[in-house]
């Protein structure tokens, strides 16, 4: 693995060539559908070019991403994103100003990432161009300017404020990649040492220890002779989390946020909330209360169940909450590939419940034996419970299993 790494540093050219032409099929599939007025006489065209970028998009990119980080770390990010390789240029060429501090606050992302998935899905944004183009579009443009004004030639948008950011350092815990660096090694390199290394998201690379900031794009390998591309079993950094790595608003976004408010945002449309909220409350979107009430309701009953776990205490029930993470992943995944199928099912391949259900069951049990290996190895390090832990699990399993299907 050590090889991939040092290639991946070597060959920055030809990773900056992929990653701008990643910038241009992005643009390509966001701006051109906006021609189809000045050539109506193409419009068909554009159309299908609408298409193909929902299906790409939500389709492809969205599952085949949330995959790709639980299994490799974030090679996403740091190789191919085209966001990435915006604000990086950007902060080359722009007024390279201090970051505030209140761009430094570690759960901002979380939140302006429950605000995106809360617009999107109210107000059906992944079914139209138009509402792709705007959800995206915005978040681009805010890299961009994000670029433009703070950093010297670094990614402070992906470091601080990207909302995907906020999922994909969790999802990237479970990975079997990451790059691992010898503390011994790294401080008796010998003289004369090499230069700094030119981190995008300005992480102390001597001290590194989690998956969750760094983004893979390898510029680190081999410095000092300490850093190396490396494989570990899947899920080992999830259980073997320190006391001192377990953040509270960290574990209530994996119980609530990537977790709950996800469950609701995907199943609201067929949820029996829906139904009766839409007859009793006025003045507030009965969908936006269907999506919360999900949330809190999934999110509070797996916390109730990790704290028994933990007989009562805090702490022990917030990292148990980082177990969930395969599995709250898994739920993820099948939510974006439920719109995979629908589109699917657009084209006019037959498509139906019982092959979603089939999917749902496999994926399911895999990410279900996975958070509760890593569920059990923390129970066992801690004293903690764990047939509470397993039960948490198996709600959670259950829950994905069980929600309504927006298929035909």
């Amino acid at each position: 693995m050590q090889a991939a790494g040092d290639a991946l540093r070597r060959r920055q050219d030809i990773v900056r060539a992929v990653q701008w032409g990643f910038v241009a099929l992005y643009l390509f599939l966001l701006l051109a559908p906006l021609l189809r007025p000045l050539a109506p006489a193409h419009g068909a065209l554009f159309a299908r070019i609408a298409g193909w970028a929902e299906a790409l998009f939500w389709g492809f990119w969205w599952p085949a991403v949330i995959l790709g980080m639980m299994l490799f770390g974030q090679f996403w990010c740091g190789v191919l994103c085209p966001d990435g390789a915006v604000t990086e240029f950007a902060s080359r060429h722009g007024r390279g100003l201090k970051i505030p501090p209140w761009m430094r606050r570690a759960a901002l992302p979380l939140v302006l990432f429950a605000l995106i998935v809360l617009y999107e899905h109210l107000s059906g944004a992944r079914h139209s161009h138009g509402g792709t183009l705007l959800v995206l579009g915005t978040v681009s443009l805010a890299a961009l300017l994000t670029g433009l004004l703070y950093g010297r030639g670094k990614r402070v948008w992906c470091r601080y404020l990207c909302p995907t950011a906020s999922i994909f350092s969790m999802l990237a815990r479970c990975a079997v990649l990451h790059f691992k660096v010898d503390r011994q090694a790294w401080d008796a390199a010998p003289r004369p040492l090499p230069g700094a290394v030119d981190c995008p998201l300005l992480l102390d690379v001597r001290r590194l220890r989690s998956n969750e900031k760094c983004s893979m794009c390898g510029r680190c390998s081999g410095h000092r002779d300490a850093v190396r591309l490396a494989l570990r079993a899947p899920g080992h950094e999830l259980a073997t989390l320190g006391d001192d790595e377990v953040r509270v608003w960290e574990a209530a976004g994996i119980l609530f946020v990537l977790i709950g408010l996800f469950y609701g945002a995907m199943h609201w449309q067929g949820s029996v909330w829906h139904g009766w909220l839409s007859g009793l409350v006025t003045g507030v979107p009965a969908g936006l209360l269907a999506i919360l009430g999900a949330a809190g309701a999934l999110g509070g009953s797996i916390a109730l169940l990790l704290l028994g776990a933990a007989r009562g205490r805090g702490l022990p029930a917030c990292k148990l909450a980082y177990a969930l993470i395969p599995l709250g992943g898994a739920g993820l995944m099948l939510g974006a590939m439920e719109h995979s199928f629908a589109i699917l099912q657009r084209e006019g391949v037959a498509l139906g419940a019982a092959q979603l259900y089939g999917l749902r069951a496999a994926v399911l049990a895999l990410a279900a034996a996975w958070s509760g290996a890593i569920g059990l190895r923390l129970c066992a390090a801690g004293g903690l419970a764990r047939v509470p832990c397993l039960a948490a699990v198996l709600a959670l399993a259950g829950a994905y299993l069980l929600a309504p299907v927006a298929l035909g």
